[in-house]
């Protein structure tokens, strides 16, 4: 019954109406036109940022012990126990006259210090 109420409308128009005519041509497209190039790109660099602001004195009073304490790690570790180690290898390296030759004695002229 549906495949008869589906065909119903075809068979009834399409025996007296001529076919619908074609549809037309597409137009023409445009002329595609090249895009300019785009401009080189511009370097900006790293954004600013504004310097912090000053410790407090409350804060630089908190802060101190920490700062002592970081300055005798860094130079204290330096030189207690760096700076012998490369003293020992320069020694052991150029020997105890540190690689100079020690200068010649002075010519004696003959005239025994006179």
């Amino acid at each position: 019954m549906l495949a008869a109420m589906l065909a119903a409308p075809g068979l009834a128009r399409g025996a007296d109406e001529p076919p619908a005519p074609p549809y037309p041509p597409y137009p023409v497209p445009p002329p595609v036109r090249p895009a300019p190039a785009p401009p080189p790109p511009r370097y900006v660099g790293p954004p600013r940022v504004a310097p912090p602001p000053p410790l407090s004195p409350v804060m630089r009073v908190i802060y101190a012990p920490f700062y002592v304490a970081g300055l005798v790690v860094r130079y204290g570790v330096y030189y207690v126990i760096v700076a012998p180690l490369e003293v020992f290898g320069r020694a052991i390296d150029y020997g105890v006259n540190g690689g100079v030759e020690p200068p010649p004695p002075p010519h004696d002229r003959g005239d025994n210090g006179q």
